[in-house]
């Protein structure tokens, strides 16, 4: 008898150990629930509801426990442009395979298709996103994913064009694998560390397609960036890795693939920058490895600029670029040093793989352009060969510590 009753106590503390699961919450037309909204008011943490396709569902839903919204093809929520179309109140909220449209939109509030308010564990999942002010809003959030979504909006009026992924204040996120257009930023993080974007494709923004502020101790790689209105901004922070990026066709008259301003302790390497107005602008940055990037075909390769000190530029290919460097400081502490350039035209006669000609990246018209963009409209002239010339015979006419004394006589692979 008496050990039966052990048999039975470690039976029933097996039993508390073990999780519950969730029960299944129907939602749609001849299913037990007609709207999210009542399924929401009948569900407890750990529930899945299932919400399926054939009817559009009107509602503004606020979800204040740890459940599961599970699409069954593709059902679309409209929130009439009013309002937010989800809030999030509660952790460990999963929202997958959903169509939320039309928010709220206004110059004074921050409507969303999705807004997670200081939740933990948050998933956004194979979403579609469309005509919301913003698209996913995150604040005060930790260990969130937000992976394999496709965002875009209507809205042209600058003053209420949001972010289709905007976190502030927020912890070990992950961001992969979405697909982002037509926002003002694609991807927005303020005050964010220690998380990581990945495999994103972001093109036509009002703006950047990424931008950082604030935010450190993050990786962002294997991100697709083309046709932005600014490119990537990557701003006052440190510790930040950017790695195997590709920053294409971003072009205007203000525009870069990648911006660095007030950066610290960071690393750019494996990237491609393709047929930007500027492929890499730096400004204020201090001890960057630039390492192994492919900087192809930009009007500006990379431009140098401010207060940019004890940054390391090596083994990258320089091709095709108008300028492949500018700057408009005469001293600096960078060391560029051991990088393919094509427009080098020295020789490497103990056959070491390096040339015994240093190759002097700024050219005389670069630096008279990066202090006047007036005389650009010299480009390609008489007097532009001319300068150019006189730079070959008399390098000194520019800054002598910007000097490639290894020079690669191949390209490197990227």
């Amino acid at each position: 008898m008496k050990a039966l009753n052990i048999f039975n106590l470690s039976l029933l503390f097996l039993l508390i150990a073990l999780p519950m699961s969730g029960r299944r919450l129907d939602v749609g037309q001849g299913k037990a629930y007609k709207t999210i909204g009542s399924a929401l008011a009948a569900a407890r943490d750990g529930d899945a509801l299932y919400i399926h396709a054939g009817q559009v569902y009107r509602e503004h839903l606020v979800v204040g426990r740890g459940v599961r919204l599970q699409g069954v093809g593709m059902p679309v929520i409209d929130g009439g442009r009013r309002g937010n179309v989800i809030e999030v109140r509660a952790n460990g909220v999963t929202i997958d395979g959903l169509q939320l449209r039309n928010s709220g939109r206004s110059s004074r509030v921050d409507y969303c298709g999705i807004k997670s308010l200081e939740s933990t564990a948050l998933t956004v999942s194979h979403c579609v996103f469309r005509a919301n002010q913003f698209s996913i809003m995150i604040q005060n959030g930790k260990d969130c994913v937000v992976a394999h979504n496709d965002i875009s909006s209507d809205i042209t009026y600058n003053p209420i064009m949001g972010n289709a992924i905007h976190c502030w204040k927020s912890d070990n996120m992950r961001i992969e694998h979405n697909r982002i257009g037509h926002n003002r930023d694609g991807i927005y993080l303020e005050f964010v560390n220690h998380s990581h974007i990945s495999h994103n494709t972001i093109n036509g923004c009002a703006r950047y397609g990424l931008h950082f502020m604030f935010s450190h101790f993050n990786v962002f790689d294997s991100n697709r960036f083309s046709h932005n209105q600014a490119g990537v901004a990557v701003m006052f922070g440190h510790n930040v890795t950017m790695l195997n990026n590709l920053f294409v066709d971003n072009q205007g008259s203000s525009s870069y693939g990648l911006l660095i301003k007030e950066l610290q302790f960071s690393q750019i390497r494996g990237n491609h920058f393709l047929r930007n107005t500027v492929g890499l602008l730096v400004d204020g940055g201090s001890d960057l490895n630039v390492h192994n990037n492919e900087i192809r075909d930009n009007g500006w390769g990379i431009r140098l600029i401010s207060a940019s000190t004890n940054d390391t530029i090596h083994h990258n290919n320089f091709v095709g670029n108008t300028f492949d460097m500018t700057t408009n400081v005469s001293y600096n502490r960078n060391l560029v040093d051991g990088n393919y350039w094509d427009k080098y035209e020295g020789y490497d006669l103990n056959k070491d793989g390096q040339g015994d000609v240093p190759f002097h990246p700024l050219s005389l018209f670069s630096v008279l352009a990066e202090e006047d963009e007036t005389v650009l409209l010299f480009f390609r002239s008489f007097l532009m060969n001319l300068l150019d010339a006189t730079e070959k015979l008399l390098p000194t006419i520019t800054p002598d510590n910007y000097v490639d004394d290894t020079p690669s006589m191949k390209p490197f692979k990227v």
